[in-house]
């Protein structure tokens, strides 16, 4: 599908800035996206009262979103990436210290796109660098519901495992490190090693691997649940097989690999198997 021209001028200007991003023009990548950004806000864009209009970057987001809002419809997934922009001038505003104006920025890219666990976790990021840990807290187990891949996971127990090490319970720290670990790609699980080589040396071996009937007393105390939300996995379930059964494999494929991710079923990986069969 062709790209209208407000999109096309939009992905020019995030290119321009992902350009001076490597090259270490930080102000000016900000300067592009903020001159950009001004443009899009003249034109007063969907404000017709015909539809509720979001940005999202992915099919599971929208369906999370459908699934979590009922009420809300007609829901409209707009062309241009609108998130995308509001989101990297927030994170490069971040990046510069000025973390009120990125607050504000992260926020309208949260606006036009509720379902990014990427964008949450840049907003939750001001308050870390804040220091105000209950913030942090309270924006990272917002994000658990939104969170469908392992990685966004694992960052949501990092960021516990932070807000834990702030508060000196070392304990809890150590068994939220530990929960990443087991969700994380290679980078995630480096990052976990380090902050817990770090408990290790302030605690002087003191801190303990708690039990998970312990971490699940400390999840239920501080609001965060152990593993991943099960509303996803059956929202991603009950989409592949409704796709499975109207023959739409590359649909169903999409949606049941996600639950496999999340729930590494053996009946899934031989559902799916069989799903990549049928499109050879």
């Amino acid at each position: 599908m062709q790209e209208n021209a407000l999109t096309k001028k939009i992905n020019d200007a995030l290119a321009q800035a992902a350009t001076l991003v490597e090259e270490k023009d930080v102000a000016a990548a900000a300067d592009i996206l903020r001159q950009e950004i001004e443009g899009v806000e003249k034109l007063n864009l969907y404000n017709d009262g015909q539809a509720d209009y979001y940005d999202f970057n992915t099919l599971m987001e929208m369906v999370m979103f459908q699934s979590q809002h009922p009420e809300m419809q007609p829901v409209a997934d707009i062309e241009e990436p609108l998130n995308r922009l509001y989101a990297m001038y927030g994170s490069l505003l971040l990046e510069q210290g000025k973390l009120d104006e990125a607050e504000d920025a992260l926020a309208i890219a949260m606006d036009w796109n509720p379902m990014s666990a990427d964008i949450a976790f840049e907003h939750a990021e001001i308050f870390k660098q804040k220091k105000d840990w209950e913030k942090l807290k309270e924006l990272t187990t917002a994000i658990f519901p939104i969170a469908y891949k392992r990685r966004e996971i694992a960052h949501c127990y990092r960021n516990l495992g932070y807000y834990f090490v702030e508060k000196q319970m070392w304990d809890e720290a150590v068994g939220c490190y530990l929960l990443s670990m087991s969700f994380a790609d290679a980078e995630g699980r480096y990052q976990a090693e380090l902050e817990l080589k770090y408990i290790h040396e302030e605690t002087e071996g003191q801190a303990q691997r708690p039990s998970i009937g312990a971490m699940r007393s400390y999840g239920e105390k501080y609001g965060f649940p152990i593993g991943p939300d099960a509303k996803i996995i059956e929202t991603a379930m009950q989409y592949g097989k409704a796709m499975l059964a109207n023959k739409k494999y590359e649909h169903a494929n999409y949606f049941l690999d996600i639950a496999y991710k999340l729930t590494e079923s053996k009946e899934l990986k031989e559902l799916i198997d069989n799903i990549n069969k049928a499109l050879k």
